[in-house]
């Protein structure tokens, strides 16, 4: 058997082995055969998957990727830098003493609302009913050691068990699967079950746990460098990335101060955006006016022939769900299933409840997030990548990269800025407003997880820098604690397109040239950018955008 055969045999052996210990996973990338089922966390469960991803590198050892084409050879290198990054995370950071977040099985019932199942009642009633014994068998693993837990994931995992139960118990009435809970006897009695196990799991965390709950939430030098090296294919080390954060902060200062000046002499950001708070909509009109910015930016898009438009897609704007309401406290995206004939994605849209949570909601912030979300920013590139056949792998579909996918989002924040979409000053200062919090990102991310800052200073940094709200800064320090070199993906991931654009001499003002490189960009997935542009654009590109973006790039 050729190289290239047994790699292809290799993959949907390892994958479909992969899938019984990840059915979320497995639902979300189109493969149902786990759909009724909850992710097992057992210690026979993560034996079994440390072998297999073993087996695994030791498989990947025999395939010389160079025997491979590029596309072969880009999927053998996020595949084994999954394994090998899994490997380390169940070897040496056991979540399971951790982050009681993670055995919260609300989103998985979901899912599957919003995924498409041949037998969507069997999967609800799989899910439902294994969700007591989930979590009986969660806080046994917790209550072993409530000292290892991370305090601000236990406050999350409260709120959000609370929010599940409130959901569950509604199902319903649900849009999506409530049809499903009338049809089916039985399992209104199941989510009744799951529903008060969730309300006592959250007892039980705010009881017994949080209490004597003292971890903490960095994962270390060793770890970091290592999703740096792996997950994003990056050769920079916690230092460098510091380097490179500090440097752009920077830059992106001195750029937001000009920009303001230019509004009004000597005005500081919060006083021009100010500016903007009283242009907003009703609470009630809220979702309509940010259906009408996608529409608006995706016809702008278009007209202006940014980019090679997908061959079909949709995007449906939605009030968040009250569940995910704890992470989404603002707008989200959630992209369409793989092989979905329709592409039809979902733009959540978190309505406040009061007057200070509306006024985020300003005219120009909905246009913004409206680009950064919808077009041409995250529903636009992920359905780009689903229609793609090199990049519809399971590999790839399973290894995604805020570098490219947040990088991208960013960076098409400054394209629709200089096209003229976003045309008025203030907005401008909006657009470099948002870059510095991502680049403040960058040094936060390192912060948490290499130096052991606290999650108070972290917060105290976003409020001072950028004048955000003690709850909104509390809300995004709570994330980045949970999914660390992700949140500097945004900036960085800007940054290297921002500079490949350049080295490349493509001109901002031909539309053309802009369309093919952004279709290039695009063409192979949502995975690590450098491993992207090495395979779109080549070695010397690469070599070319990193010595900008990591370099003299200006903002």
């Amino acid at each position: 058997m050729s190289d290239p055969a047994r790699f292809d045999a290799l993959c949907e052996r390892y994958h479909r082995a992969w899938f019984r210990f990840h059915p979320e996973e497995a639902v979300a990338v189109g493969e149902t055969a786990h759909a009724g089922r909850l992710a097992p966390f057992g210690d026979d469960d993560i034996g079994a998957l440390i072998a297999l991803d073993e087996k695994l590198l030791d498989a990947l050892d025999e395939i010389d990727p160079t025997g491979l084409d590029p596309d072969r050879a880009l999927d053998h290198a996020l595949l084994r830098g999954a394994a090998e990054l899994e490997l380390h995370e169940l070897l040496e950071r056991d979540w399971r003493r951790r982050d009681p977040v993670r055995y919260l099985p609300v989103e998985a019932i979901h899912q599957i609302a919003v995924r498409p199942l041949p037998d969507p009642a069997a999967a609800l009633a799989g899910r439902l009913g294994a969700v007591p014994g989930h979590l009986r068998a969660a806080r046994a693993h917790l209550a072993a050691e409530p000292e290892a837990v991370v305090p601000a994931w236990a406050e999350l995992a409260v709120e959000e068990a609370r929010a599940g139960a409130a959901f569950v118990r509604g199902l319903a009435a649900d849009a999506r699967l409530g049809p499903v809970v009338a049809a089916a006897p039985g399992l209104a009695g199941l989510a009744g079950e799951a529903a008060a196990a969730l309300e006592a799991f959250a007892a039980f965390l705010e009881g017994e746990v949080l209490p004597r709950a003292a971890g903490t939430l960095a994962c270390g030098r060793l770890h970091f460098e290592r999703l740096l090296r792996l997950r994003h294919g990056l050769e920079l080390d916690a230092e460098g990335l510091r380097r490179f954060g500090e440097a752009l902060v920077g830059r992106v200062e001195r750029s937001l101060a000009e920009a303001c000046a230019a509004v009004a002499p000597r005005a500081s950001p919060q006083e021009v955006l100010a500016r903007l708070r009283g242009d907003r909509p009703e609470a009630e009109a809220l979702l309509a006016r940010y259906r009408e910015a996608m529409a608006a930016a995706r016809a702008f898009v278009l007209a202006r022939g940014l980019v090679t438009a997908p061959p079909r897609e949709r995007l449906e704007v939605v009030a968040t769900p009250p569940f995910l309401r704890p992470r989404i406290p603002f707008a989200a995206y959630l992209e369409p299933a793989p092989h979905d004939p329709e592409q039809a994605g979902t733009y959540y849209v978190t309505v406040p409840e009061d007057e200070a949570g509306l006024a985020a909601h300003h005219e120009a912030a909905i246009r913004l997030t409206s680009v950064h979300e919808a077009w041409p920013g995250h529903h636009l590139q992920f359905v780009t990548a689903h229609l793609r056949p090199a990049s519809r792998t399971w590999t790839r579909l399973l290894n995604p990269s805020a570098t490219l996918y947040e990088g991208w989002a960013l960076y098409c924040e400054q394209l629709m800025l200089e096209q003229g979409f976003l045309d008025r000053p203030e907005e401008r200062v909006l657009v470099l407003h948002d870059r510095l919090w991502r680049a403040l990102r960058v040094l936060v991310d390192v912060g948490l997880q290499v130096d052991g800052v606290g999650p108070g200073v972290a917060r105290r940094l976003l409020v001072d820098r950028l004048g955000f709200a003690e709850a909104q800064a509390a809300g995004e320090v709570a994330w980045y604690g949970r999914a660390p070199t992700v949140p500097m993906g945004y900036a960085l991931g800007w940054a290297l397109i921002d500079a490949l654009r350049g080295v490349l001499g493509v001109d901002p003002g031909d539309a053309a040239a802009l369309r093919r490189f952004h279709d290039r960009l695009l063409s192979a997935g949502s995975v690590a950018l450098p491993r992207v542009v090495r395979r779109v654009f080549g070695e010397a590109a690469w070599v070319r955008a990193a010595a900008v973006a990591f370099g003299t790039h200006g903002a």
